[in-house]
């Protein structure tokens, strides 16, 4: 089995989407073959590579809630090279009520992934919806490392220890879950209240390390209407690069592409 692993943050607002597609970006510019896996009804990681939502014959929806899809058959191409993308649609929203009367439901999305020749990717990273529902449990169930995309502003650090005791209870579900570090997003860089908090979270949590830091920009928006990364509208800006360093830190610190593949996935915004 690859080892799965979670962007997870309990708070929302911290670049989930933004973060699975360039972090897909900068994996594949390293010569990474990459699925995205989009489980947001709101389907933003889906429009912003250019699938039109309206035209497609299936989406996760289906491989979650209909056993006899092909998973294989639902995997579209995208607006960028070496990536490839398992689609949300709106419809998604109706699974979580649809999903209580199946059994082992918890681990749905778990069984549904090993159905896949994984080894057709180097990496999987999976956007989550922005709730604490049974589907942003089965991704928790399904990963077995997690990455914390954190704002360093106050509020994040007050509602870290509602996060801990979210991944305390799933951890009875999945023994194995455990924390690679922060990824600190929307970063200004010449904000002290920005460094006072990477300094208490670093104080707070010294055995966590903390990822490369990702600026703020407000242009880096830009990229999803125009249907592709930051590292591809903005190649040589702060943000991209900034996502390249990321993309080197997975790949140093999570795994490389030369083991069986690894299944990344972005939880933004659980509540409780």
């Amino acid at each position: 089995m690859p080892r799965l692993i979670a962007f997870f943050n309990q708070k929302g607002g911290t670049a989930k989407t933004t973060s699975t597609l360039n972090v897909a970006a900068a994996l594949a510019e390293k010569g990474r073959r990459v699925l995205m896996v989009d489980l947001d009804p709101q389907a933003s990681l889906t429009m912003a590579v250019g699938a039109d939502i309206a035209s497609m014959d299936g989406s996760v929806y289906d491989v979650l809630l209909d056993e006899t899809v092909d998973v294989q058959s639902v995997i579209t191409g995208t607006t960028i090279s070496s990536v490839e993308l398992l689609p949300a649609h709106p419809d998604l929203a109706a699974a979580e009520l649809e999903l209580l009367s199946v059994m082992e439901r918890e681990r749905v999305l778990a069984h549904r992934l090993e159905t896949l020749d994984l080894s057709a990717w180097d990496y999987v990273l999976i956007d989550s919806p922005p709730a604490l529902n049974i589907i942003s449990i089965n991704i928790l169930v399904a990963s077995n490392a997690l990455i914390i995309p954190i704002e360093p502003h106050p509020l994040s650090l007050m509602v870290l220890k509602r996060l801990f005791e979210t991944l305390s209870k799933v951890r009875r579900l999945n023994p194995d879950l455990e924390i690679l570090g922060f990824l600190p997003t929307k970063v200004h860089s010449n904000s002290r209240l920005a460094t006072d908090m990477l300094e208490s979270l670093e104080e707070q949590f010294p055995d966590l390390p903390l990822l490369p830091q990702i600026p703020l920009s407000v242009r880096s928006a830009e990229s999803a209407a125009e249907r592709t990364s930051v590292l591809h509208y903005m190649p040589r800006s702060p943000v991209a690069t900034a996502y390249r360093a990321v993309a080197t830190w997975i790949e140093t610190n999570g795994g490389d592409a030369s083991v069986p593949p690894q299944v990344f996935v972005a939880v933004d915004e659980l509540h409780v």
